[in-house]
Protein backbone atom coordinates (compact mmCIF):
# COMPACT_ATOMS: atom_id res chain seq x y z
CA UNK A 1 0.00 0.00 0.00
CA UNK A 2 1.32 3.26 -0.77
CA UNK A 3 1.26 5.83 2.15
CA UNK A 4 0.92 9.19 0.63
CA UNK A 5 2.39 12.21 2.72
CA UNK A 6 1.26 15.60 3.09
CA UNK A 7 3.71 18.69 3.80
CA UNK A 8 2.48 19.96 6.92
CA UNK A 9 5.57 22.58 7.51
CA UNK A 10 7.52 25.05 4.97
CA UNK A 11 10.78 23.69 4.77
CA UNK A 12 13.96 26.17 4.78
CA UNK A 13 14.86 25.56 1.54
CA UNK A 14 10.93 26.47 0.41
CA UNK A 15 11.47 29.60 2.66
CA UNK A 16 14.90 30.72 1.57
CA UNK A 17 14.05 30.39 -2.16
CA UNK A 18 11.23 32.50 -1.37
CA UNK A 19 12.98 35.41 0.20
CA UNK A 20 15.50 35.01 -2.28
CA UNK A 21 12.24 35.47 -5.53
CA UNK A 22 10.93 38.01 -2.75
CA UNK A 23 14.49 40.02 -2.90
CA UNK A 24 14.77 39.88 -6.75
CA UNK A 25 11.08 40.94 -7.50
CA UNK A 26 11.81 43.86 -4.57
CA UNK A 27 15.02 45.05 -6.18
CA UNK A 28 12.95 45.04 -9.76
CA UNK A 29 10.53 47.29 -8.49
CA UNK A 30 13.46 49.73 -6.73
CA UNK A 31 11.78 48.78 -3.12
CA UNK A 32 13.64 48.20 -0.24
CA UNK A 33 11.86 45.69 1.70
CA UNK A 34 11.67 43.15 4.76
CA UNK A 35 10.67 39.90 3.75
CA UNK A 36 9.77 37.34 6.62
CA UNK A 37 8.67 33.37 6.06
CA UNK A 38 6.93 31.59 9.31
CA UNK A 39 5.82 27.97 9.16
CA UNK A 40 2.56 27.40 10.08
CA UNK A 41 2.71 27.91 13.77
CA UNK A 42 4.01 31.27 12.98
CA UNK A 43 7.04 30.91 13.98
CA UNK A 44 10.22 32.61 12.10
CA UNK A 45 11.80 30.27 9.57
CA UNK A 46 13.96 32.60 7.21
CA UNK A 47 14.14 36.48 7.06
CA UNK A 48 15.53 39.12 4.93
CA UNK A 49 15.87 43.05 5.41
CA UNK A 50 17.44 44.49 2.37
CA UNK A 51 19.97 47.14 2.88
CA UNK A 52 18.57 50.20 2.96
CA UNK A 53 14.89 48.71 4.10
CA UNK A 54 14.10 50.23 7.35
CA UNK A 55 14.52 49.30 10.84
CA UNK A 56 10.74 49.27 11.27
CA UNK A 57 9.92 47.09 8.95
CA UNK A 58 11.68 44.06 10.72
CA UNK A 59 9.32 43.55 13.37
CA UNK A 60 6.71 44.70 10.46
CA UNK A 61 7.31 41.95 8.10
CA UNK A 62 7.76 39.35 11.50
CA UNK A 63 3.99 40.53 12.33
CA UNK A 64 2.35 40.27 9.40
CA UNK A 65 3.09 36.22 8.24
CA UNK A 66 2.63 35.52 12.17
CA UNK A 67 -0.44 37.14 11.55
CA UNK A 68 -1.64 35.02 8.59
CA UNK A 69 -0.45 32.11 9.59
CA UNK A 70 -2.32 32.47 13.29
CA UNK A 71 -5.99 33.32 11.25
CA UNK A 72 -4.96 30.90 8.36
CA UNK A 73 -5.95 34.12 6.21
CA UNK A 74 -4.57 37.30 4.41
CA UNK A 75 -3.67 39.90 7.31
CA UNK A 76 -6.01 42.35 5.08
CA UNK A 77 -9.12 40.53 6.24
CA UNK A 78 -7.69 41.42 10.12
CA UNK A 79 -7.03 45.30 8.82
CA UNK A 80 -10.42 45.21 6.91
CA UNK A 81 -11.70 43.75 10.80
CA UNK A 82 -10.52 46.15 12.87
CA UNK A 83 -11.01 49.02 10.26
CA UNK A 84 -14.89 48.26 10.33
CA UNK A 85 -15.82 48.96 13.68
CA UNK A 86 -13.90 46.03 16.15
CA UNK A 87 -10.78 47.89 17.66
CA UNK A 88 -11.38 45.87 20.54
CA UNK A 89 -9.35 43.07 18.48
CA UNK A 90 -6.47 45.04 18.67
CA UNK A 91 -5.63 42.99 22.28
CA UNK A 92 -5.30 40.21 20.58
CA UNK A 93 -1.26 39.32 21.27
CA UNK A 94 1.16 38.93 17.92
CA UNK A 95 -1.53 39.64 15.42
CA UNK A 96 -0.86 42.73 13.59
CA UNK A 97 -3.28 44.82 11.73
CA UNK A 98 -1.72 45.63 8.53
CA UNK A 99 -1.87 44.07 5.09
CA UNK A 100 1.25 42.24 3.58
CA UNK A 101 0.81 38.72 5.10
CA UNK A 102 -0.47 36.08 3.10
CA UNK A 103 -0.64 32.58 3.62
CA UNK A 104 1.41 29.63 2.01
CA UNK A 105 -0.72 26.76 0.59
CA UNK A 106 -0.37 23.15 -0.62
CA UNK A 107 -3.34 21.17 -1.47
CA UNK A 108 -5.06 24.02 0.22
CA UNK A 109 -3.10 23.20 3.51
CA UNK A 110 -1.65 25.92 5.20
CA UNK A 111 1.79 25.33 5.34
CA UNK A 112 3.01 29.24 6.42
CA UNK A 113 3.02 32.45 5.82
CA UNK A 114 5.11 35.28 3.93
CA UNK A 115 4.63 38.65 5.13
CA UNK A 116 6.16 41.91 3.83
CA UNK A 117 6.69 45.24 4.89
CA UNK A 118 8.81 48.27 3.13
CA UNK A 119 6.43 50.00 0.79
CA UNK A 120 2.88 51.09 1.17
CA UNK A 121 0.09 48.33 1.86
CA UNK A 122 -1.11 47.67 -1.17
CA UNK A 123 2.60 47.05 -2.90
CA UNK A 124 3.63 44.64 0.80
CA UNK A 125 0.28 42.68 -0.16
CA UNK A 126 0.68 42.75 -3.58
CA UNK A 127 4.86 41.62 -3.40
CA UNK A 128 3.52 38.66 -0.71
CA UNK A 129 0.23 37.18 -2.82
CA UNK A 130 2.87 38.01 -5.67
CA UNK A 131 5.38 35.50 -3.70
CA UNK A 132 2.13 33.75 -2.61
CA UNK A 133 1.00 32.61 -6.03
CA UNK A 134 4.66 31.49 -7.38
CA UNK A 135 5.25 29.48 -4.23
CA UNK A 136 1.73 27.64 -4.95
CA UNK A 137 2.76 27.68 -8.73
CA UNK A 138 6.16 25.88 -8.19
CA UNK A 139 4.64 23.13 -6.12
Amino acid sequence: MTTLSIQSDISLTQANHLIAQGIQIATQQGLNLSIAVVDRSGHLLAFARMDNASLVTIDVAIGKARTAAYLKAPSKLFEDFVNNGAPAMLATPNILPLQGGIPLLIENKIIGAVGVSGASGDVDNHTAETLANLFQTEQ
